[in-house]
């Protein structure tokens, strides 16, 4: 199968998950997580990197917020942690989406002795934390808060931003496809700080300096 095709394949099937979303039902998702229990603790382990993967990937929905709040600065694209990267036969890196900074412990940029600096504004992934909807369904991840008593009302508050960012999630990986134009990439091995990088994402393509 030609990649062109596959990458058609693949559009088609997320385009069906948004108009299956459809279906899902907010009162449900209310109840379910009702009945699993949350309220968050104010830990700040999800913010942290020694408790494990703390990557805060972003939709445009969360970078036009953080631009228009002065935070632009704070995103770098998803690049690989391991020293593996897909590169092209001209020997440029290329990644698909952003994600907050890091610190150089690991933390969020964004994360102070008053715990989350833009909690107001926060991105979706953040505001929906523990939660998130794969394959239609609700699934939680690992949380300290998990199992505490939540009211009907935050339930369905959050149930409407887990659905939202899920279709928001589905939306923007759909316009990646529709927007990459590459050759085959290739899996390569090189040093972190001597590439070029071309970042992929919803609305297009961005060439960044040497790194």
């Amino acid at each position: 199968m030609k990649e062109k095709e596959y990458r058609s394949l693949i559009i088609k099937d997320l385009e069906k998950r948004v108009l299956d979303s459809i279906s899902i039902s907010l009162h449900d998702l209310a109840m379910e997580i009702v009945r699993i229990g949350f309220r968050c603790s104010g830990c700040g382990r999800c913010c942290k990197f020694s408790t494990g993967d703390n990557s805060v990937l972003l939709t445009y929905f969360d970078i036009d917020n953080l631009k228009k709040n002065g935070n632009i600065t704070a995103i770098e694209p998803t690049v690989a942690e391991e020293d593996m990267f897909l590169a092209d036969t001209e020997g440029i890196v290329h990644t698909f989406g952003w994600r907050l900074k890091r610190k150089t412990n690991g933390e969020c940029v964004f994360l102070g002795e008053a715990g989350c600096a833009i909690y107001p504004f926060r991105p979706l992934l953040c505001r929906t934390y523990p939660f998130h909807i794969a394959e239609g369904k609700l699934e939680i991840s690992e949380c300290k808060g998990e199992g505490r008593i939540i009211p009907l009302y935050h339930a369905r508050r959050l149930a409407n931003e887990v659905l939202q960012r899920y279709i928001i999630e589905l939306r923007d990986t759909i316009m990646t496809y529709r927007h990459f134009k590459e050759g085959p990439l290739f899996l390569a091995s090189q040093p972190a700080s001597d590439y070029k990088l071309i970042v992929h994402d919803s609305r297009g393509k961005w060439k960044l300096d040497d790194k």
